[in-house]
């Protein structure tokens, strides 16, 4: 696919994104909107990637998390994609990529959207879900990925 196509196709998608926003977004460390000039500063994947596992490895540490729920967040980075500046697979999914039962991966996925580490998002629909429920198209969004990104292109400035 020409770079041209592949731009064309992710202007597509970003249209029924409504997570990755043009304005300014206030207490970015507390929401999962992302801002639409990362797009442009994180073209490389390989760079986005590298944030998205520091904001992992920062996650990943915290004692209130439980161990299937780490490994959940472990599935949601390393399924994210540039393209939708989300994770969008289904549950089970996850559940196979890590290895275990779909109903402790449902109470993982509960805690690290109860404990705002992810958002649960449905697309073309500005809605949050509180919980992960069935229909629909799901996106899991990273709590702090924006702020995150934020200090990082201050860094490199």
């Amino acid at each position: 696919m020409s770079l041209k196509k592949e731009r064309r196709s992710m202007r597509e998608e970003l249209k029924n994104s409504w997570w990755v926003s043009a304005g300014n977004i206030e207490r970015e460390r507390e929401s999962a909107l992302i801002s639409i000039e990362f797009d442009k500063a994180f073209r490389d994947y390989s760079k986005l990637k590298k944030e998205i596992w520091n904001l992992y490895r920062a996650r990943a540490g915290r004692e209130d998390l439980s161990p299937v729920a780490k490994l959940l967040l472990w599935s949601v980075c390393e399924r994210y994609r540039w393209q939708t500046w989300s994770s969008h697979d289904a549950i089970s999914y996850y559940c196979k990529m890590i290895g275990v039962h779909r109903t402790s991966a449902s109470r993982g996925m509960s805690e690290l959207l109860e404990k705002e580490v992810l958002w649960c998002v449905l697309e073309g629909e500005r809605k949050r879900l509180r919980k992960s429920q069935a229909g629909g198209k799901k996106h899991f969004l990273l709590v702090g990925l924006g702020a995150h990104l934020r200090e990082q292109v201050g860094r490199d400035s």
